[in-house]
C-alpha cells in the first residue's frame, strides 16, 4: 500500500487519511521494516475508512507497464494542450515536467515551470484542460486569490464543474 511518510521527533507511529492520500507518521530513527509492517497490519482500517469517505474506492494496482504506458501518454498530451491554452491567452511558461506527483494534480513554480502528474493523464479530457487553465492562471496570480479564480473562469467558465468532478471522481484515477 502507498503512503507519503513524515518522520519527526514523535514516539509513536501514526496514521492518518487526508483526501485520498494516506499519510503514516513516524518517529524519525524507525526502521523502515517496522513502518511497513506497521502499515501492512492495519490494511483492513485503512481499507475501511477509505470505504466510508469515499463509497465508491476501489483500491487498484496498476503494473509498471501500465503506469510506463500512461506516462507515455501524458508526454504526448498534455504539452500538446498547454501550448494550446499558452497560445490561446498569451501565457509565457518556462518548462513542462510529467511527474508521479500523489497529491496534487499539477503545480506551477515561481520560475513559471508547470508541473503535471500523469494520473491525470485518466481523467476526462476537460478536467486535463481545467488542470491546464488552472496551473497556466498561476502565471499571473501564484495564489488562490477572488483575482486568481476570476482568472481562472474568464480561460474556461465551466471550471467549477471541472474542479469538482475532479474532488469526485478523481480518486479513481490515483
Amino acid at each position: 500500500m502507498k503512503y507519503k511518510l513524515i518522520r519527526t521527533w514523535r514516539k509513536t507511529l501514526a496514521l492518518q487519511l487526508k483526501g485520498w492520500v494516506l499519510i503514516v507518521r513516524s518517529p524519525k530513527l524507525m526502521p523502515k521494516f517496522m513502518i511497513e509492517n506497521f502499515v501492512s497490519k492495519h490494511k483492513n482500517w485503512i481499507e475501511k475508512k477509505m470505504k466510508v469517505a469515499y463509497p465508491k474506492w476501489i483500491p487498484v494496482k496498476k503494473s509498471d507497464n501500465e503506469i510506463l504506458e500512461l506516462k507515455k501518454k501524458a508526454k504526448q498530451y498534455i504539452p500538446e494542450r498547454v501550448e494550446y491554452f499558452a497560445k490561446k491567452y498569451n501565457k509565457k511558461y518556462n518548462k513542462i515536467r510529467i511527474t508521479s506527483a500523489r497529491t496534487r494534480w499539477g503545480s506551477c513554480t515561481s520560475a513559471k515551470n508547470l508541473n503535471f502528474s500523469y494520473r491525470l493523464i485518466q481523467a476526462d479530457t476537460k478536467a486535463i484542460d481545467y488542470v491546464i487553465v488552472h496551473e497556466l492562471a498561476h502565471l499571473k496570480h501564484m495564489n488562490h486569490s477572488k483575482a486568481f479564480w476570476s482568472h481562472v473562469e474568464e480561460m474556461m467558465s465551466d471550471y467549477k464543474y471541472w474542479d469538482q468532478w475532479l474532488k469526485k471522481e478523481g480518486r479513481k484515477l490515483w
